[in-house]
């Protein structure tokens, strides 16, 4: 009843089904050390470069004051500002100045986010995104010239210059201390009950 396995000698086995008996071997020892093992990581301290990627700086205004209304409204007029000139460059075909220009309005969106953070979602986050989309506006000004002056995606422009419109109201509004002050009082006496 019993039957004798046979078996080949190592030695007289082909050099693939050795490889393949050795990686075998290997991977269930890889996985019985894995299971019995404790899994416990060595604490590291973080690398510098990741950390600082990991978490963006905070903003430099954080809630709506005289001097954060002030920087919005510095802010916002370089933004104006750019965005005039780059019609005048792109009205006078200065083409060779269109990466230069486009420096600018990069420079301003990161000066943007320190200033104001990077999310919309931030108190004064909506001066942040006006950046960018006067970033947008631009960048599809500059498609379009490259292209013989034709939207990549009709309507674009208008759109861009619209959204950088409503984000700079609301970015001035976030920043204004009285609107504040204005809004908090509305909201209190909503609560109020006129029965009582």
């Amino acid at each position: 009843m019993s039957e004798k396995k046979h078996t080949t000698p190592w030695k007289d086995r082909p050099a693939a089904e050795q490889v393949a008996l050795i990686a075998g071997w290997f991977i269930i020892a890889s996985l019985m050390a894995y299971a019995f093992l404790p899994n416990t990581p060595e604490p590291s301290a973080p690398t510098p470069g990741i950390e600082s990627e990991a978490l963006p700086p905070t903003a430099r205004h954080n809630r709506a004051s005289a001097q954060a209304l002030s920087s919005a409204t510095q802010y916002l007029s370089q933004l104006d500002s750019a965005m005039v000139e780059g019609i005048h460059i792109l009205k006078a075909n200065q083409l060779p100045e269109l990466a230069a220009h486009s420096q600018v309005f990069k420079t301003l969106l990161e000066d943007g986010y320190a200033q104001f953070g990077h999310s919309v979602f931030q108190p004064l986050g909506k001066c942040s995104s006006a950046a960018v989309f006067a970033h947008s506006w631009w960048q599809a000004q500059v498609i379009a010239v490259r292209q013989g002056g034709t939207e990549t995606i009709p309507g674009s422009i208008q759109s861009h210059l619209d959204e950088y419109k409503l984000n700079r109201a609301d970015c001035l509004k976030s920043a204004n201390p009285s609107v504040e002050i204005t809004t908090t009082i509305i909201d209190k006496t909503r609560w109020i009950d006129p029965r009582t």
